[in-house]
């Protein structure tokens, strides 16, 4: 394994390549002539594009051609504003905010085309951008396909934590989810939230008022924001690097994919370890706040809602992976890209769809399994959607009628266990989001778009979610009086 470090004067130096511009060009009739091509980070706004150029006859038409660097496919392209002549020079502004949002450590390519009235063309060679937060100076430390960006030298050896952390996670989970990457995977790291903030997408109003997020993953762009003095920034960023490699499995299915199963194989995936989660799903079983596996599609709610939910997915996991061995995880993915839908993909793999996977994980943690399907619905439509699902979780059994561990929390707890299913129980929730005492001006906007899965979590956990452990749940108290409530972290 070699890791390299390499101060921002190399990347400046490939910046500067960018920003003079790919100056050759192919023409394919005419004589056009491009003199400036270039591309240039104009944070938080998004990426200026600008282009200068000359012909013997009149230039009225430019455009730069874009697509994500590390994406096969998909691309666009945007008019560049100008004046018509023989020597023309103009700009175009690719946005990064608002519903266009993208984050810093995007990898972009791009080339103009130049066009005369006369028919000539010119196009420029294709070359590579990578859009950063040109607030701070940055340097980057590298492993293989793995890039972690940070600024202030002081930090250098937070980064390489940050590094071995997602190094770590990848190593464990590539085969668990059968993939083999071949695409650079970016890390950026911010030194505190306040600048961290200013980089991330618009979120819901209502829950950025009580969430912080310490780190984001962003599928479509295979970058992952994180906060790198956060004390569970190991945790953070081997869950949310988890994420980009769900991300990957899914192929172009990743709508398929569940928020449980992707926020449990999230924690699955976690190489730092707390029991905050468990916490959270002890409270959500004895206040009966569990909701069905298919009504968390997406995770919504209270905040105290989202946090139960990231407990449930971890815990449901973890049973899977206990039950039918790790093998199966892979299976799975498998089946979703060929089938697009995830309850298909579960009868085959499983033989059970998410209400059959969900009545057996009830059922080993000493719970009544659901009704059908159809009775659950009337139930759910009498309750409301405010009831998050409240008639489908049972009260905890006492101690008294405590179900065997064999049977029921050595299946589905997280505890760490030698045994066929191995590293499945190297998992931790982690903790980065804070309730916010910060003003947080990314706070007030819309929802990010959901093409990017930005994820929110509370810090690590490994706990049992044992049925006996319910008893201490047995007096009245609200879940903010739990330590993971202040410090939970934002996904996607």
């Amino acid at each position: 394994m070699r890791i390299s470090i390499r101060l921002m004067a190399v990347v400046s130096a490939i910046a500067m390549f960018a920003l003079v511009g790919p100056l050759f060009a192919q023409a394919d009739e005419g004589d056009i002539e491009v003199s400036e091509a270039t591309a240039q980070s104009q944070f938080p706004d998004g990426i200026v594009f600008r282009v200068t150029a000359e012909s013997e006859g009149i230039i009225d038409e430019a455009r730069v051609f874009i697509k994500k660097a590390d994406q096969s496919g998909r691309s666009s392209y945007r008019t560049v504003e100008l004046e018509p002549g023989e020597i023309i020079s103009g700009e175009t502004l690719l946005p990064a905010s608002g519903g266009d949002y993208f984050p810093p450590g995007t990898k972009i390519s791009y080339y103009f085309e130049v066009r005369d009235k006369a028919g000539g063309l010119v196009r420029t060679e294709e070359t590579d951008f990578v859009y950063e937060d040109n607030r701070f100076q940055w340097l980057t430390i590298s492993d293989d396909l793995i890039t972690v960006y940070y600024y202030s030298e002081y930090v250098e050896e937070r980064a390489r934590i940050i590094l071995e952390a997602a190094r770590e996670t990848m190593d464990n989970m590539v085969g668990v989810l059968g993939i083999t990457p071949t695409d650079p995977l970016r890390i950026v790291t911010y030194n505190n939230y306040r600048h961290m903030v200013g980089a991330l997408p618009f979120r819901s109003q209502a829950v950025s008022e009580d969430l912080q997020a310490q780190g984001m993953a962003f599928s479509d762009e295979r970058v992952l924001l994180v906060h790198g003095f956060d004390p569970t920034v190991t945790g953070t960023t081997s869950h949310e690097f988890t994420h980009l490699l769900v991300a990957e499995a899914a192929g172009g299915t990743s709508a398929a994919i569940p928020a449980w199963l992707n926020e449990g194989l999230a924690e699955y995936g976690n190489i730092d370890q707390t029991d905050e989660y468990d916490a959270a799903l002890r409270y959500g079983i004895y206040t009966r706040r569990i909701r069905p596996l298919w009504f968390q599609q997406t995770f919504s709610g209270e905040p105290e809602d989202i946090i139960i939910a990231y407990g449930q997915g971890k815990s449901v996991v973890h049973f899977m992976v206990k039950r039918w061995g790790e093998d199966k995880i892979s299976e799975l993915f498998e089946a979703v890209r060929r089938l697009r839908d995830i309850d298909g993909a579960l009868l085959e793999v499983y033989g059970l769809d998410q209400h059959g996977i969900d009545s057996a994980w009830r059922v080993a943690l000493g719970l009544e399994p659901l009704p059908s399907p159809e009775k659950l619905e009337e139930q759910m439509e009498r309750s409301g959607a405010e009831s998050e699902g409240s008639d489908t979780a049972t009260e905890p059994a006492s101690a008294d009628n405590e179900p065997e561990a064999s049977e029921t929390e050595s299946e589905a707890s997280g505890d760490q266990e030698s045994g066929e299913s191995g590293e499945g129980t190297a998992v931790q929730p982690v903790s980065t989001v804070v309730p916010t005492e910060e003003p947080t001006t990314a706070a007030a906007g819309q929802e990010s778009d959901g093409s990017s899965s930005p994820c929110s979590a509370p810090p690590g956990g490994g706990a049992s979610i044992g049925l006996g452990a319910l008893a201490l749940m047995a007096t009245p108290l609200s879940l903010a009086g739990i330590p993971f409530l202040r410090r939970l972290r934002r996904t996607g």
